[in-house]
C-alpha cells in the first residue's frame, strides 16, 4: 500500500458533494465544541479530507478517542479507490452520537488499511449557563 498524506482535514457541521459537478461544500467549520453539561452526546459533525500521494484501494477508519487514547466511537466501512498518485481524492465522513464524557482535548485518529496515518484534535469546552437576563447575581 502506498501511504497517503492528508493535505486538508476540516471539521464542520456539514460536508456535501454536489452530484453533477462533484464539487464539495463545507458548512460551519469549527475546532471546538461548547457543551453545557457532562457527560454529553454530540449529535453529529462531518469531516472533510483531501489526500495526496494516494494510489490503490483503501479501507478507511476514523476513531474518536479521548486524550488517553480510549476509543469512544469508531466510524468505518468507507472504501476509497485511487487509480493514480496524480489525483487528490476528497472524502466526506458524517459522524453521529459522539460521546463526550468531560471537557478537554479529543482526537480523531485516522487509519488506512488498518495502518495508523495521523491524528487531528478537537477541543471540548464547558460553557456556563446564564439566566434569561444574563446577570450572574441571579444564578446564586
Amino acid at each position: 500500500m502506498i501511504k497517503p498524506s492528508i493535505k486538508s482535514f476540516i471539521i464542520a457541521d456539514l460536508v456535501m458533494q454536489e452530484k453533477t459537478t462533484n464539487k464539495w461544500s463545507i458548512v460551519g467549520i469549527f475546532d471546538k465544541i461548547l457543551v453545557r453539561n457532562f457527560p454529553s452526546i454530540h449529535p453529529s459533525l462531518s469531516i472533510y479530507m483531501r489526500l495526496t500521494e494516494a494510489e490503490g484501494d483503501y479501507d478507511i477508519r476514523v476513531e474518536f478517542c479521548d486524550i488517553n487514547k480510549k476509543k469512544l466511537a469508531i466510524f468505518e466501512g468507507l472504501k476509497l479507490s485511487v487509480p493514480s498518485k496524480l489525483m487528490s481524492p476528497e472524502i466526506g465522513i458524517k459522524t453521529s452520537s459522539l460521546p463526550i464524557p468531560q471537557p478537554g482535548k479529543y482526537l480523531f485518529n485516522l487509519y488506512f488499511n488498518n495502518e495508523f496515518l495521523e491524528t487531528h484534535p478537537i477541543w471540548i469546552e464547558q460553557i456556563e449557563t446564564k439566566n434569561v437576563l444574563g446577570d450572574d447575581k441571579y444564578d446564586k
